[in-house]
């Protein structure tokens, strides 16, 4: 029944802005309706209390100043002395009465408005008041005697058009709050929802899209303004990651065109052996290259989906508060409650967005060096663990490790993109032949400079290489695994990239245990340059 009426009433589908413009709304009208009754019904017994002692307070005073009337017998005297509270509007009438010993008091003198009469017998002492009057009656004293009564009435009518002239004021003061609290309402409103609403609206269109190039406004510096910044870079990552993909796509394609145009050209048999080999060694490199991207979008994926799980939970969380609204059961418990999950959800989401970009950022870094081939200045020990950071996917799989131990400060002029290279393959190597499909196992790079060249030792802790093969590992095409996925060329590759392009040195290290290469290659090429 009561969702049929929210409904009727249109309030079932209102937006989350409209529904909170409400909540204030009703929020300060009832605040503004108690203040109001509260600050009408404190006036009105005050302004009754403060009538009752005025009244008993002229009521004294005119019962002492006509006591000498009352003894001297002087009726004239107490009708001049009534008759002053002609200056009282208020007041109707004022009656003085004898007292007698054995007898009921008797009327002396008294002060009439027209149509009124005197009681015959007033009550005793006090204020009292019925519809239309309020009563005093005081007592006559004269040297500690009693000498009568005095009973003043006076009318309420003056009473209530003050109390309904403040009535009237304050349901002005109540329109006019309520009117600017509608205007503070509306900037709130504004100020709070429409960038959750912009947020919500482009989540759902990236989720429904793909559209990587969506942007959605920059908020303020609040916690809203930190998520839509967060979730605007996360876009450009993966925007950026999407075009160096298609890219790198596009490259490939296209190169395998060219070279399929020229293979048809090729007339001699040795000549087609020399470009088959090197596309295979070019397939072999877009190959690492290819796993690598698979791996950190397989990583990627984790952290996306506990991002838009969080937000969708939010969501939800944000529906259920609005719905509690409709029924008026919000209560600051639940409120807090919703402000704690709010909170966690957002850093849930910035953590997670945030891990996302460091990846994407990481493996771009790696495939730019890779596709680019050019020397630059780098930190290796950081290089190296972006390269182990991207090769963690495919680790995982097999339960593998790989520690990286580098100083921090050490800094090398040279190929990055062909140190990874080698790296990969190295460690492609040892999965594929080091070991079993159930044996985790660990691997450990490390590195250190002596006298301007680079010591990098490579090992893992596998099945290691059997004595006749070791003088041939570095041969081209020469594997083990032939009919497994090897090809041969991984280590070949790994020489010619360490000998011919970092102008260093690769052999064998001494076999405890699993396999093992020390690579070395000088710090700076720019200093052997000149």
């Amino acid at each position: 029944m009561k969702r049929r009426f929210f409904q009727w009433v249109g309030l079932a589908n209102l937006a989350i802005g409209t529904k909170l413009k409400l909540l204030v709304l009703l929020s300060s009208a009832l605040g503004l309706a108690l203040a109001a009754i509260l600050l009408v019904t404190y006036n009105n017994r005050v302004t009754h209390d403060q009538a009752a002692i005025d009244l008993q307070t002229l009521t004294r005073i005119v019962a002492d100043n006509t006591a000498a009337a009352l003894v001297f017998n002087d009726d004239q005297a107490a009708i001049k002395t009534l008759s002053a509270l002609k200056a009282k509007p208020e007041v109707d009438s004022a009656c003085l009465y004898r007292s007698e010993a054995g007898r009921p008091p008797k009327l002396f003198a008294s002060y009439l408005r027209t149509g009124l009469d005197c009681p015959a017998a007033p009550a005793a002492g006090g204020v009292r008041e019925d519809r239309e009057w309020m009563m005093a009656v005081a007592t006559v004293i004269l040297d500690g005697e009693r000498a009568g009564l005095l009973y003043v009435s006076q009318n309420l009518r003056p009473l209530r058009k003050v109390l309904s002239t403040q009535l009237l004021i304050a349901c002005g003061v109540f329109l006019l709050s309520f009117l600017l609290s509608v205007g503070v309402a509306s900037v709130l409103q504004r100020a709070i929802t429409e960038p959750i609403l912009r947020l919500s609206s482009a989540v759902r269109r990236v989720a429904q899209t793909r559209d990587f190039h969506l942007r959605v406004p920059a908020g303020g510096s609040d916690e809203v303004g930190a998520l839509i910044e967060g979730f605007n870079r996360m876009l450009g990552y993966l925007q950026a990651g999407q075009a160096d993909i298609q890219q790198s796509q596009d490259v490939l394609t296209e190169e395998v065109r060219e070279r399929s145009r020229a293979n048809d050209k090729l007339e001699q048999a040795l000549q087609q052996l020399r470009d088959a080999q090197a596309q295979l060694v070019q397939s072999e490199k877009m190959a690492s290259l290819g796993a690598l991207v698979a791996g950190v979008a397989h990583e990627i994926n984790t952290p996306v989906g506990v991002a838009v799980s969080a937000a969708s939970t939010l969501q939800e969380h944000v529906a259920r508060l609005a719905k509690q609204h409709q029924h008026g059961a919000i209560t600051s418990s639940g409120l807090l409650r919703f402000v704690g999950m709010a909170e966690e959800s957002t850093k849930l989401i910035l953590n997670n967005l945030e891990r996302a970009a460091a990846l994407i950022q990481s493996f771009k870094q790696v495939a730019v060096d890779q596709s680019s081939g050019e020397h630059r200045l780098f930190a290796l020990g950081s290089y190296l663990d972006e390269v182990a950071s991207n090769l963690k996917p495919e680790l995982r799989k097999g339960g593998h490790r790989i520690e990286v131990h580098c100083p921090d400060t050490l800094m090398v002029d040279s190929y990055p993109g062909a140190l990874a290279q080698v790296v990969t393959n190295l460690v492609t190597n040892s999965l594929i032949h080091g070991y079993d499909h159930d044996q985790p196992g660990q691997i450990r790079i490390e590195a250190e400079v002596c006298d301007g060249e680079v010591s990098l030792h490579y090992r893992d802790d596998g099945r290691g290489i059997p004595p006749e093969h070791r003088a041939k590992v570095f041969d081209p095409f020469f594997t083990t695994r032939r009919g497994a996925g090897g090809s041969g060329l991984g280590l070949h590759i790994v020489y010619n990239l360490v000998t011919q392009l970092l102008r260093g040195s690769i052999r064998l290290g001494e076999e405890i245990g699993g396999a093992s290469f020390l690579i070395r290659f000088p710090a700076s090429l720019r200093e052997q340059k000149t």
